[in-house]
């Protein structure tokens, strides 16, 4: 099968934030992007075709990225060093494991 325009429309968002995140945007930029991915993805539901591989590795990337909404909210919240660097480490790693799952999602189009 080939990818649908709804379909590449929510790598190129999911894509955005990647970019985003690993060239330093504020915490307001990024939740901004996720709303708007969050938006297509919806639509991107609705459809009843669409690929069981693809479709679970963007909602493996949402997730990660809403638990990196969480941790970078309780990072920028924290008073305490030991904290801001626990949420650092949340924050990180659920970056890289959303960077994982945008390469799933288009490796199942290959």
């Amino acid at each position: 099968p080939k990818i649908t325009p709804d379909e590449a429309k929510v790598l190129v968002s999911l894509d955005e934030i990647q970019r985003g995140v690993e060239s330093n945007i504020d915490y307001n930029r990024f939740v901004e992007l996720l709303k708007t991915t969050k938006a297509e993805i919806v639509i991107l539901k609705k459809n009843d075709h669409t690929n069981p591989c693809f479709m679970g590795a963007i909602d493996k990337c949402f997730a990660s990225y809403e638990i990196a909404r969480k941790a970078w909210k309780k990072k920028l919240e924290a008073k305490d060093e030991i904290r801001k660097a626990d949420m650092d480490l949340t924050l990180s790693f659920s970056i890289s494991f959303a960077a994982l799952n945008i390469e799933k999602a288009n490796n199942c189009y290959k």
